[in-house]
């Protein structure tokens, strides 16, 4: 049986097929339109031939944003996807690695005109870009609307569609500042990520913290109040302490579909059922929120479907505690 190429090997045979083939760059210009257009990312500025064909996207936000707008994709990784984006791991669309670990062979043989990474796949950036024109399109949590907004508008603009870009975070901001006064007006919570029954807290500032520094709900701690990584673990006796009127729960493992180190899965709605939470004023009035954990965990709440169902999903919540 033939040896498998190295990771080097790999990539350079990727770069040898696109030297020998073509990038399918040379895309003739319009006499009132130029063939690329230079994009600004994460990662500085990269020119895009238009309306690319052959689209690879690590980044899960951006295939978010390219699916609602209706643009064109070639291959994207292996994940847990959310319902709506299930049609991505049909055989049609080319499986070209993971979220953090691109398949230089899958590439090769593709030969993709772009590339799309950010967040988990954003390491791997400087590599991609010796192979096609890659843009990095990571979200900072602090920064959240506005870095999601230059995604769906370059994207979109790339093929013409600058209006329904437009459009699209026009919608998606009205609804965060709709948001934004039912959850200033909840009482204080403590947002929780559950990897079984381990809950480490979500302070402003933090992964998930964009639930109180974009969408506007009060939290019962600040950083300093965290526990510092390697120090004291916070359990549910900690949990009970703070009498929190707002639990919310981001399940780690039902996001991926499986637990660390190859354990069995326990659903945070087992998990949470117990003494302490029911003891808390969120206990008692049935405020423990169970957020959808793929909108959260896997996709950030960054791409524009997921940020308007997570939206959702709040402004329910919210209304049905205030009735």
């Amino acid at each position: 049986m033939q040896e498998r190429m190295s990771r080097r090997s790999l990539v350079a045979h990727t770069l040898a097929a696109f030297a020998l083939t073509g990038s399918g760059l040379a895309t003739a210009a319009t006499p009132t339109q130029p063939a690329t257009v230079t994009i600004q990312h994460a990662k500085g500025s990269t020119e895009v031939v238009r309306a690319p064909k052959r689209v690879v996207v690590f980044d899960l936000t951006s295939l978010d944003a390219m699916h609602t707008l209706g643009l064109p994709v070639a291959g994207v990784p292996k994940a847990q996807l959310p319902d709506y984006l299930s049609s991505y791991a049909a055989p049609r669309y080319t499986m070209a690695g993971s979220l953090f670990e691109p398949d230089y062979e899958a590439l090769s043989h593709l030969r993709p005109d772009l590339i799309i990474v950010g967040g988990r796949s954003s390491a791997k950036y400087e590599l991609l870009s010796k192979i096609a024109p890659t843009l990095d399109f990571s979200v900072r949590g602090s920064h959240m609307l506005e870095d999601m907004e230059r995604a769906v508008t370059s994207l979109a603009g790339l093929y013409g569609k600058q209006e329904q870009g437009r459009t699209l975070m026009k919608q998606v901001r009205s609804e965060v500042d709709s948001l934004r006064p039912l959850a200033s007006q909840a009482a204080p919570g403590v947002l929780l990520m559950a990897i079984n029954e381990k809950i480490m807290p979500q302070a402003p500032g933090a992964r998930f913290g964009f639930l109180f520094d974009v969408l506007g709900a009060q939290s019962l701690l600040a950083a300093k109040d965290v526990p510092a990584r390697g120090g004291p673990a916070f359990g549910f006796d900690d949990l009970a302490k703070l009498q929190p009127q707002w639990i919310y729960v981001i399940d780690r493992n039902a996001a991926t579909g499986s637990a660390p180190g190859g354990g069995a899965v326990i659903p945070s709605t087992q998990v949470f059922d117990n003494a302490q939470v029911r003891s808390t004023p969120a206990g008692q009035k049935n405020q423990v929120v169970f957020l959808d954990p793929k909108g959260w965990y896997l996709m950030g709440s960054s791409g524009p479907t997921a940020m308007l169902r997570n939206v959702a999903q709040l402004k329910q919540v919210y209304k049905a505690a205030a009735r």
